[in-house]
């Protein structure tokens, strides 16, 4: 009830910052459906608390094309422990002050440059709790260039192979100056369930993950206001040397947004993955897509 209690202090009742995704070819390969799952390396971004539930090492590597910025992620975790550098791109509404009361928003890009350490604590068993600061550069037209801090918590609760996942993104909610003003990066939730059997030889993420997601916040991207919601699956192939994904994912709200997701890994020896994944946004003719590797054991 701690738990809970705390990530509801941090709910606002808008979010102007752009939605979970763009971090790790397994979470985007799954539609974005990842908190409950949280088992590698990108956990630094989608789920601090995923550390504690991971390998003994991940090391990865991303490298993602998506509207409306490329965006990329090195990092690497242990069991009490993660580490990530990584670039992201966050829509922004900017109000237009000569035209208050109109209703009229213009939607802006904020490019942000992040250096993130993940700390976990089980704080009963199959209960973990983790934290991550992050060193944040924010910039790009028209924003000013700005270095501050920002910081992310999320919770992990597991009974037998089901999942529960909460996280909250932004918890400063610092502002980066705009040409009509400071625009904050808006406070991030989501929380998501999974059904997660961990077994070898299938692999140290199979044999099979079956996720939900859900925004408890809103946020705002250039199709209009978003709350999101994502289900995907993974299944691993041949003991663990093939995993292939997919998901899907929709807005709740009345923008119209619809996106689904596929994805590939391989295993080659010493440990060596190969991946990638491609998301189709029914709103959008471009496709989004990443190659990444990763070194897990």
């Amino acid at each position: 009830m701690r738990i809970i209690a705390l990530f509801t202090l941090f709910l606002p009742a808008l979010a102007g910052a752009q939605t979970f995704g763009g971090v790790g070819a397994r979470a985007e390969g799954m539609g974005g459906a990842f908190v409950a799952v949280a088992d590698d390396a990108s956990a630094v971004y989608w789920n601090p608390a995923g550390i504690g539930t991971g390998p003994t090492f991940d090391f990865q590597l991303f490298r993602g094309d998506a509207a409306p910025g490329s965006t990329w992620f090195v990092g690497a975790s242990l069991p009490v422990l993660g580490f990530g550098v990584y670039r992201t791109h966050t829509v922004q509404a900017l109000p237009d002050r000569q035209n208050e009361g109109s209703g009229k928003v213009e939607v802006r890009t904020l490019s942000t440059s992040n250096v993130g350490v993940t700390v976990v604590q089980t704080v009963v068993p199959r209960v973990v709790i983790g934290t991550t600061a992050r060193l944040v550069t924010g910039g790009g037209q028209p924003f000013d260039t700005r270095t501050t801090m920002d910081f992310d918590a999320g919770a992990m609760v597991s009974a037998g192979s089901v999942r529960f996942g909460v996280t909250a993104r932004n918890l400063r909610a610092p502002a980066f100056e705009g040409p009509a003003g400071p625009v904050p990066v808006r406070r991030q939730v989501r929380a998501g369930v999974a059904l997660t059997p961990r077994a070898l030889p299938s692999g140290t993420h199979g044999p099979y993950s079956v996720a939900f997601d859900a925004d408890l916040t809103e946020s705002q991207e250039a199709v209009g206001a978003l709350r999101l919601v994502a289900l995907g699956g993974e299944y691993w192939f041949a003991k663990g040397l093939v995993g292939a994904r997919a998901g899907v994912r929709w807005n709740t709200l009345e923008a119209e947004y619809r996106a689904v997701s596929g994805g590939l890994t391989v295993r080659l020896p010493r440990s060596l993955f190969i991946e990638g994944h491609l998301t189709k946004p029914q709103h959008d003719g471009r496709s989004d897509w990443s190659v990444g590797a990763r070194v897990t054991f």
